[in-house]
């Protein structure tokens, strides 16, 4: 009787023998690859698939072949399990990007087995970390020394200055790694409480992957993204600035906030205005430029519907642009499961919601409630950029209580409010909170604060917006005739009031014996 066990490591073999590709088993996975005499650096980012949905009896013998009909194989990595099974999902870093592009396009859904399918999706390989809590008078050299003292692999640090004062930053950072493995690392070695920087904990989590768009699809882009504007510069300004470097008309230009996207008719129109205009000063600022990248539609049709006529009514409820985004990740059902074992997809520290990243716990296993309690300091950012207010400013004070537990009091401001819900701008805080476990869930308490704050001044301008109901009618007064002459006006009697003390002291009863007299004082 043939073992199965040695069947398979013999055609294991003769596929090692036939491609020259060597085959070594590490840490749960099973490499295949590098190509033998492989020259120059790995591939790029975005050279990798995710395989989902492989029946636990395949291995590279039947793999190989089918992905390589696609392109030249770099690397293939397939997770086993300790019972000598692979473990269902599989990683294929193809040379180049094109080559992964076609793989997903032509192999996702194929029938591997009978009424067996497999899924194939582009692989996220996040190398970004978002880094908050960064003291606002630190600059992108000051913050790169510093995080380079203590995490390795940093290739770059996006940090974003404040709208109102270019002076300062926002108060966090996007750091990008030469690979996710080094980003992973640098995550572990920062770890919220543990590590202090300038004197103040800083915290650390996955940034929101930026969207792979198809290297096809992004070169009939004609829209440019341009940040770093001021807040004064208006729309016309941009557009005389841009129409002067290509001699000739731009489609439109829809600035917001600080950023503007740029619409040209051609796309050598658009090439030229980043050539000429890249880290130039339009009206005080130095710009950066970058290709717009597409998105979705559908999301985008809703986004529009609940802020584009800035109907006050709407400002609150972001329920169907969230749910949308849940439907969206629930289709790329194989990217949550990939490289759970080097960090992607884990919960943050405690309840951290990280600014803009939305890496918290699997929405699957998440309570609704909690999903959008956790979701406060986004909606409170999203709504000051909506109505052009001034962004909240946060700051957190930790102190040890009575029963020697350490615990956090958030503090939020908003330094300009107004329209649409007040016509007279205002400073609103500082609104504290109640002592929290975390800095994390303090930072979430005073955003939620915040908003019901708002709401309940919506309601206010609601109420005195509204036109006050019409006074009832006054009551009808009845007119009676007179029939009796007016009384006479009355005259002083003298009073005895030594015989009427002598007349109430005989008409005052008799108290028993038992009961307590009081004075009167």
């Amino acid at each position: 009787m043939v073992d199965p066990g040695q069947c398979m490591t013999r055609k294991l073999l003769d596929l090692m023998q036939e491609t020259g590709y060597p085959l070594v088993q590490h840490n749960g996975q099973r490499r295949f690859g590098p190509p033998p005499n492989w020259v120059g650096p790995i591939p790029q980012k975005g050279c990798e698939v995710f395989i989902g949905k492989l029946p636990r009896e395949i291995f590279e013998d039947e793999l190989v072949p089918i992905f390589s009909k696609i392109g030249k194989i770099y690397e293939m990595r397939l997770m086993m399990d300790f019972s000598g099974s692979n473990r269902g999902y599989a990683f294929v870093t193809y040379t180049s990007r094109a080559d992964a592009y076609r793989a997903v396009k032509e192999l996702n859904g194929y029938e591997i087995r009978p009424r067996r399918h497999i899924g194939v999706v582009k692989s996220v390989d996040n190398c970004r970390l978002f880094v908050g809590n960064i003291p606002k008078t630190k600059t992108k050299e000051e913050v790169l020394e510093e995080l380079s003292k203590r995490v390795a692999g940093i290739v770059d640090v996006i940090l974003y200055k404040n709208c109102y004062d270019k002076r300062l930053n926002r108060g966090f950072a996007f750091v990008e790694f030469t690979s996710h493995r080094a980003a992973a690392m640098a995550r572990r070695e920062l770890v919220p409480g543990c590590v202090k920087i300038w004197d103040q904990e800083v915290m650390v989590d996955w940034a929101e992957p930026e969207p792979d768009i198809d290297d096809e699809q992004m070169n009939n882009v004609k829209v440019l993204y341009v940040r770093n504007f001021q807040i004064k510069t208006t729309p016309e300004t941009i557009q005389a600035v841009f129409e002067a470097a290509i001699n000739t008309q731009v489609e439109r230009v829809k600035k917001i906030y600080d950023y503007a996207f740029i619409h040209f008719y051609q796309r050598q129109h658009a090439e030229i205005a980043m050539f000429k205009l890249q880290n130039t000063e339009i009206d005080g600022s130095i710009v950066e430029i970058r290709w717009a990248k597409p998105v979705v539609r559908e999301i985008y049709r809703i986004q529009k519907m609940n802020r584009g006529n800035a109907k006050f009514n709407n400002s609150f409820n972001l329920s169907q642009t969230l749910l949308l985004y849940k439907q969206q990740l629930e289709k790329k059902e194989y990217i949550s499961s990939t490289k759970d074992d080097e960090g992607i997809g884990s919960p943050c520290a405690g309840e951290s919601t990280c600014g803009s990243s939305s890496n918290g716990c699997s929405p699957r296993y998440a309570n609704s409630a909690k999903e959008q309690y956790s979701l406060a300091p986004a909606k409170l950012d999203s709504m000051c950029k909506r109505y052009m207010w001034a962004p909240p400013v946060y700051s957190y004070q930790k102190y040890t209580d009575v029963t020697g537990t350490e615990v956090w009091i958030g503090r939020v401001e908003l330094p300009h409010v107004g329209t649409p819900l007040l016509s007279v701008p205002r400073h609103l805080g500082p609104l504290t909170t109640r002592p929290c476990i975390s800095m994390q869930q303090a930072h979430v308490e005073a955003a939620e604060y915040a908003l019901q704050i708002i709401k309940t001044l919506k309601a206010e301008f609601i109420q005195q917006s509204m036109p006050p109901p019409p006074a009832p009618p006054a009551p009808l007064q009845p007119v009676y005739p007179t029939i009796l002459s007016p009384m006479p006006s009355c005259v002083n009697i003298p009073y005895d009031y030594i015989s009427a003390q002598q007349i109430y002291q005989q008409r005052q009863p008799v108290l028993p014996c038992s009961m307590p007299l009081w004075r009167t004082m």
